[in-house]
């Protein structure tokens, strides 16, 4: 028997896919981080830990390396990979250099979508995306960390996409997202204590505490 098992981060786009999936009546039986990308997501695992038990479903985590990857997949039975990228080709390639090998199909529900017509969406079904990286080498603000991706936010990107300025989904490490709440969440995840850090053109939140709460 084959398993579905999605990419995850915690972040949008990987958060988007999942609910997207289940919203098509796919088994989802893992969620899977890998140990690669921005420093945020590597920070905060302890949140994604909060993510998996509000929507019931368990999460593993791999290392970064194709070798690790796979085994982790054929240790799950996974039949197909749920991943969220949206606009980046290479992102596909990536993944499908890794789960060719092992005959696992890559799902991609988001891939060719209008970025920001998807984050749009994402505020109109009730996502809470919290900004928790960004570098201002790419083009985001400063001021963005720490923040709420709300519709105000929402029309700064739509002004630095159309000035060519930026990804708007943040696919080139522009800026990065955790979810806090979303529809397929059972609770509401709520930061308690978190620290900014700064290196340079880079910023990013470390959550140090976070609880789930009820919804309102």
């Amino acid at each position: 028997m084959s398993n579905v098992v999605v990419s995850l981060s915690g972040g949008k786009d990987s958060t988007y896919a999942l609910y997207l999936a289940l919203k098509e009546g796919l088994n989802v039986k893992n969620l899977m981080f890998i140990k690669v990308g921005g420093k945020a997501h590597m920070e905060n695992v302890k949140v994604l830990k909060l993510i998996s038990q509000s929507v019931g479903i368990p999460l593993v985590v791999s290392k970064k390396s194709p070798t690790d990857i796979r085994k982790t997949l054929q240790k799950l039975h996974a039949g197909t990979l749920v991943s969220g990228v949206m606009t980046t080709s290479e992102h596909i390639d990536y993944y499908k250099e890794i789960i060719d090998p092992i005959n696992v199909k890559l799902y991609s529900p988001l891939f060719g979508k209008n970025p920001t017509t998807s984050l749009y969406e994402m505020l109109q079904l009730g996502f809470k995306m919290l900004i928790i990286e960004i570098n201002t080498n790419f083009g985001a603000p400063k001021e963005w960390l720490g923040k709420e991706l709300d519709a105000n936010i929402l029309t700064e990107i739509k002004k630095l996409e159309a000035d060519k300025k930026i990804n708007p989904i943040g696919e080139w490490g522009e800026y990065h997202t955790i979810v806090l709440d979303c529809p397929i969440y059972g609770q509401r995840i709520n930061v308690v204590k978190s620290k900014v850090v700064w290196k340079g053109t880079k910023g990013y939140v470390a959550v140090k505490e976070a609880e789930l709460q009820p919804k309102n």
